[in-house]
């Protein structure tokens, strides 16, 4: 923790050595958090139930996936599209001879103070709206236990987005997988109930990328089945041992670009 703090501190001074471009990317994230907005406009100009879900409850995933969204540009996708850089240019190696874990440095290194902060404000206004008028009491153990489905999907979106990556000890280059990455993200921005029971199945259990945001929501409303909630302790664990298997396998496979 003393080390991830180290990280913290010094990718906050890089982002404060160019303000130009700092507010450069807040205004890019701006416009592209409007653009996503829209899909709550169009909602609520509809004013129709989908699949059984008020648009006060869309309201909810949405403002979850945009909360979720934040933690990810802002934690982990610098690292994860940084990781293919350093194998292909060899500065793996530096991280390699550091007394730390090779894929805490890898995949923990930079930390974006930019991209989450609007997100972060828009998915609370979010979501803290769609409480107010779904009559949802917000008391200490509701927050509480949002936070908790929140962690645990951050454990899982760090996992499952990990695994695609590590493909690049193999193929070096990766922009094919950065693509189906972004795609799979966006699954996410409507709750699942708009898919079949089959795709649902698959996008929670085998590929778990509706885990990430309708479970958060899904506590909020109530509609939690007992087998998801066991899902919720029993994922992280199952996929971030997964993770780091697989990235143990990944490194024996490593050979460096300078030797």
């Amino acid at each position: 923790m003393k080390v991830y703090g180290m990280f913290l501190k010094s990718s906050l001074m890089g982002y404060m050595e160019y303000r130009a471009n700092l507010y450069a990317a807040l205004t890019m994230e701006l416009v592209y958090l409007c653009s996503k907005l829209l899909y709550v406009a169009a909602i609520y100009n509809t004013g129709i139930d989908i699949n059984g879900l008020s648009p006060d409850q869309i309201m909810l995933f949405i403002g979850t996936y945009i909360i979720m969204t934040a933690i990810y540009t802002g934690l982990f996708i610098e690292n994860f599209y940084k990781l293919p850089e350093h194998i292909r240019n060899g500065s793996l190696d530096i991280y390699i001879t550091k007394p730390l874990s090779l894929q805490f440095m890898a995949t923990m290194r930079h930390i974006n103070f930019v991209l989450p902060v609007p997100n972060l404000i828009a998915g609370v206004i979010l979501i803290a709206t769609a409480c107010s008028r779904l009559h949802i009491e917000i008391t200490f153990l509701t927050v509480l236990g949002y936070m908790a489905f929140l962690v645990s999907s951050t454990c899982v979106t760090y996992a499952i987005f990990l695994i695609p990556q590590i493909l690049t000890f193999w193929t070096v280059k990766s922009y094919g997988i950065f693509e189906i990455m972004d795609r799979c993200w966006d699954f996410n921005n409507m709750p699942m109930n708009i898919y079949t029971k089959w795709i649902q199945r698959i996008g929670v259990f085998i590929i778990p990328v509706f885990f990430i945001t309708n479970l958060p929501a899904k506590f909020l409303i109530g509609n939690l089945s007992e087998i998801y909630i066991i899902w919720t302790f029993v994922a992280p664990i199952l996929f971030l041992t997964a993770a780091r298997l697989f990235w143990k396998f990944a490194v024996r496979s490593y050979v460096s670009a300078s030797s």
